[in-house]
């Protein structure tokens, strides 16, 4: 039910060696016209990231000002992605939910996140990848809550709990047996890509909860 990072990442980016020279490099962000590519060792490991901002250094009229960071300093006479390279890279499973990955661009402040599945790079992920779920339409989104979540995960037909799906926001009225069936009603709702907010309306019969 809940989609994973692997759904909506880009399989398959663009590497490089660790002894790919700079205007390899240069031509492969251009020529892609992509931000980074990540840097594999002997092995196929991902051992860094070389992005835009890696090669800027190149363009300081001062290779080794005192005031500027020493590490971006070292980058400004690097030649070889080996040196270029920002490490480690940012990195989230292919199989991490998407909201695991939200948690993850707002904690890191990364733009992107090279996807891993068994330790090896399978894709890229972007801040762009995420906030296109929201594009959704409501009505495929109704039809997934109301078939798949309502009545096969919770087993509740629509003679007991209702949907109506607008702009990503989910309003769910109707009445379920016991008090404590409410909560897992607007988690399974919320972990979907798409929704926005849930506006749980439901009324119950038996009060369950002390």
């Amino acid at each position: 039910m809940t989609r994973t990072v692997s759904s909506v990442m880009t399989a398959d980016p663009v590497t490089v060696s660790t002894r790919t020279p700079f205007k390899d490099i240069a031509r492969l962000l251009t020529g892609n016209a992509i931000s980074a590519v990540g840097v594999l060792d002997k092995t196929g490991a991902l051992v860094g990231v070389v992005s835009e901002a890696d090669l800027l250094p190149h363009l300081w009229d001062d290779p080794k000002p005192r005031w500027r960071d020493r590490r971006l300093a070292r980058k400004a006479t690097a030649s070889l992605a080996e040196d270029l390279m920002t490490s480690p890279a940012v990195t989230i499973d292919a199989e991490d939910s998407l909201a695991a990955a939200a948690a993850k661009f707002a904690h890191t402040g990364v733009r992107r996140l090279f996807v891993l599945r068994h330790g090896k790079v399978a894709g890229v992920l972007a801040r762009r990848d995420l906030v296109g779920v929201f594009t959704r339409g409501d009505a495929d989104l109704e039809r997934e809550i109301v078939d798949g979540v309502l009545r096969e995960q919770l087993n509740l037909g629509p003679d007991r709990v209702r949907v109506e799906v607008r702009a990503g926001v989910v309003t769910v009225v109707g009445r379920v047996e016991r008090r404590s069936d409410i909560d897992p009603v607007t988690r399974a709702i919320r972990e979907l890509s798409g929704v926005v907010e849930v506006r749980n309306r439901l009324d119950y019969v038996w009060n369950d909860v002390a």
